[in-house]
């Protein structure tokens, strides 16, 4: 039987409950191998689904940072069948061990055969006091300063509520009126993917044949070890990987540079939102500047997503 050691570079996103005490970055990686050279077609499974371990609560007011890397054995059917290798910080040992016995793939094929294959999955525990993390409120009652007579109140509070995708700041405030940056737009987009993905499959349909959404990555970057600016410390660094590997959406200039604290301009939404999801998902009333160094509020960008997934939910349902 042919092995092939291959690894994904993929980042998945973290518990929301995990934000209070600290955080997990799961990171299956693709190394490559020279079996993959007896192939002619080359197709490497992906995470079908994955176990998302909680930072420890014994460690929730302490600093305690580190990795654990664990080496596997994955069968024709995309089982995990052997735990080769486990090394790292052995305080975190166990819960990444458990973790990665979780896992399951998809099949790899060679020439549209199954075959097994070796993946090395890497477990990053980040304690709270070491990154800038986000708030994910449970209902709008939790952000203390969105207010019911806010003009932004019902977008913020059905994003929050009943779409959950929906964000704050470690000081548990929303910011309506705080310009929206580059870094936060990421972040909503990649949970609004992950939303709609999800409810695409749960009504058996396929995202990219039902129209739902279209890559995007000009640049062709492939990892995120491509963006010259993108510091592991910042909170929407996960979701700029996620929305790189998982969708194939890359944003980034042509100087290869993310600029997450950067303001995004209103007239570079409307674009991103047309080119990923089709200019039906741009809400009739925002249109494109002629001031093209115009910008959003946070709680602008509220408004907009609210009404544009009043149309994308429309596309996922059964």
């Amino acid at each position: 039987m042919v092995r092939v050691l291959v690894t994904l570079f993929i980042i998945f996103p973290l518990s929301i409950f995990a934000q209070t005490k600290g955080k997990v970055e799961v990171i299956p990686q693709v190394l490559g191998a020279n079996s993959i050279a007896d192939c002619k077609e080359f197709e490497i499974g992906k995470i079908v689904f994955f176990y998302e371990p909680d930072y420890p609560n014994e460690f929730k007011n302490e600093s305690n940072s580190g990795s654990v890397n664990v080496t596997v054995n994955i069968d024709i059917n995309g089982n995990i069948v052997e735990i080769v290798k486990v090394n790292g910080d052995q305080i975190f040992f166990e819960i990444a061990l458990k973790a990665a016995q979780k896992a399951k793939f998809s099949p790899t094929l060679c020439d549209g055969k199954t075959i097994a294959v070796s993946a090395l999955i890497t477990y990053n525990f980040i304690a709270q006091n070491s990154v800038e993390i986000y708030f994910f409120p449970e209902n709008v009652k939790d952000f203390t300063d969105v207010k019911t007579d806010s003009p932004y109140y019902e977008s913020i509070s059905n994003l929050t509520d009943n779409y959950k995708i929906s964000f704050g700041y470690s000081d548990n405030k929303f910011n309506e009126n705080t310009i929206l940056t580059r870094g936060d737009f990421a972040q909503f987009l990649r949970m609004t993917l992950d939303l709609l993905v999800k409810h695409a499959k749960e009504s058996n349909k396929i995202p990219y044949q039902i129209g739902l959404l279209k890559p995007f990555n000009p640049q062709n970057i492939t990892s995120v070890n491509s963006i010259k600016d993108l510091d592991k410390k910042e909170p929407f660094y996960r979701s700029v990987g996620i929305l790189l590997q998982t969708y194939n959406i890359g944003l980034v200039n042509k100087d290869l540079n993310f600029q997450g604290k950067n303001p995004i301009t209103k007239n570079e939404v409307i674009d991103l939102w047309t080119n990923i999801f089709g200019k039906e998902a741009v809400p009739v009333n925002f249109e494109k500047t002629r001031n093209g160094e115009q910008v959003f509020t946070r709680g602008e960008f509220a408004l907009f997503l609210h009404e544009s997934m009043q149309v994308l939910s429309y596309k996922v349902l059964p």
